[in-house]
């Protein structure tokens, strides 16, 4: 249809016609509602990553002050001599503390880094579960369509 074209229904109330199918009206406040806890859930997700992150962060930097001060424990028995059975037992003992922390370390990590996914995911769940009832809502309880003025030309 071009620009220049008549509209081929002038007299035509298609409100009406949208009646006359039965269409549910639209509830904008509901969906702007839905959007907006949608909005806050993936808000209050993002923040839980967030802060989640730094707590990691500064634990990594913890770890990182311990393995240091480790290291220097370890070299400076190391530099006193002995023979070399003892330095042997020593570096050996010295290897299993070091890994035992780091394994320690890693398995802390991991739980830091896994609740805070369970509480991420825990959130968007429930709101996704939210929006589905509602959803559901929408269509068993739908809103009632808001009768039109009718157009001065219908009036008789």
């Amino acid at each position: 249809m071009s620009a220049n074209t008549a509209n081929p229904f002038p007299e035509m109330d298609f409100t009406k016609v949208m009646s006359a199918f039965k269409i549910p009206a639209v509830n904008t406040e509901g969906i702007m509602a839905a959007h907006k806890k949608n909005v806050d859930a993936l808000t209050s997700a993002g923040q839980l990553a967030f802060e989640s992150v730094q707590e990691i962060t500064k634990r990594q930097g913890e770890m990182i002050s311990q393995g240091v001060e480790e290291l220097t424990g370890i070299t400076k028995d190391a530099a006193i001599p002995s023979s070399i059975e003892e330095s042997t037992i020593k570096g050996a003992q010295a290897v299993k503390t070091v890994y035992q922390s780091v394994l320690a370390n890693s398995w802390d990590l991991n739980d830091m880094a896994t609740k805070t996914t369970s509480k991420s995911l825990g959130l968007i769940n429930k709101r996704v579960a939210e929006s589905l009832d509602e959803v559901k809502d929408y269509f068993t309880n739908p809103v009632k369509p808001v009768s039109s003025p009718t157009k001065a030309t219908d009036v008789s």
